[in-house]
């Protein structure tokens, strides 16, 4: 299994002191599941498209792997993994706990912020990654900033069989395990220092929420987050997927 290096950077090293375990899926559902391996290996360029001007996304995490698992679940109660990226924006959590994951034939992580549309840097990412005869699905997470535990997801899309690029355009989703208080208090720093709005300082405290994955509800006001200034229309991005070998 390869892992793409990941790039430590300050703007984006928001100190994490919670642990609360979740129990939803991050891939190894079908323990014993042995044709991720099966066949010659294919690589994909994927390249991730911010269609917003309002959210900023952060480091994360996408994998290959096989129809009959799941990175997330609409409806289930996110992973610890998925918690801390779309709570934090830290990927790490994922990596290891998909690490010798049933099912998986590779993982990739996103490993710099992709900027909103007229942001201070580049507004999208691209990224290779491996897949293989069976494991020919692409799943994949990355935190909206400027929200509590919201986070652009991708579940389950079947890779090209052939070199025709297709793209997608991935939902946003709340994780359903913060509360989306929307204050300085409980945002990243991140979103005030690359996001739509800067100069603020924000804390990232943490008030749980025992909810489940579901469609994000987009940032409704009434504290720090200006939802004209925050806010999004769909689509949020577009993930476009060429074979390159």
């Amino acid at each position: 299994m390869r892992y793409l290096p990941m790039i430590a950077l300050a703007v984006l090293a928001v100190a994490c002191t919670d642990t609360e375990p979740q129990t939803g899926p991050l891939l190894g559902a079908s323990a014993g599941v042995g044709n991720a391996s099966d066949g010659a290996a294919r690589v994909y360029e994927v390249t991730i498209e911010n269609l917003t001007t309002g959210q900023p996304f952060s480091p994360g995490v996408f994998v290959t792997h096989t129809a009959r698992e799941s990175l997330f679940t609409v409806g289930g109660a996110a992973s610890e993994g998925l918690r801390q990226i779309a709570e934090n924006g830290d990927p790490s959590t994922a990596v290891s706990m998909l690490s010798g994951a049933s099912g998986l034939a590779d993982v990739a992580t996103v490993d710099a912020p992709i900027h909103r549309l007229g942001g201070p840097g580049g507004s999208s990412y691209s990224f290779t990654i491996e897949a293989r005869a069976n494991a020919n699905r692409l799943s994949g997470a990355v935190m909206l900033i400027c929200t509590n535990d919201g986070f652009v997801g991708l579940d389950g899309v079947k890779l090209p069989g052939g070199f025709r690029p297709v793209s997608y355009t991935p939902m946003a989703y709340d994780a359903g395990t913060e509360v989306n208080e929307e204050s300085l208090a409980s945002i990243v720093p991140p979103c005030f220092a690359i996001g739509p709005t800067t100069g603020e300082t924000a804390e990232n405290a943490r008030t749980a929420e025992g909810g489940t994955v579901q469609p994000h509800p987009g940032i409704v006001g009434g504290a720090d987050l200006d939802p004209a200034k925050h806010g999004w229309t769909y689509p949020v991005a577009s993930v476009t997927i060429q074979r390159v070998q």
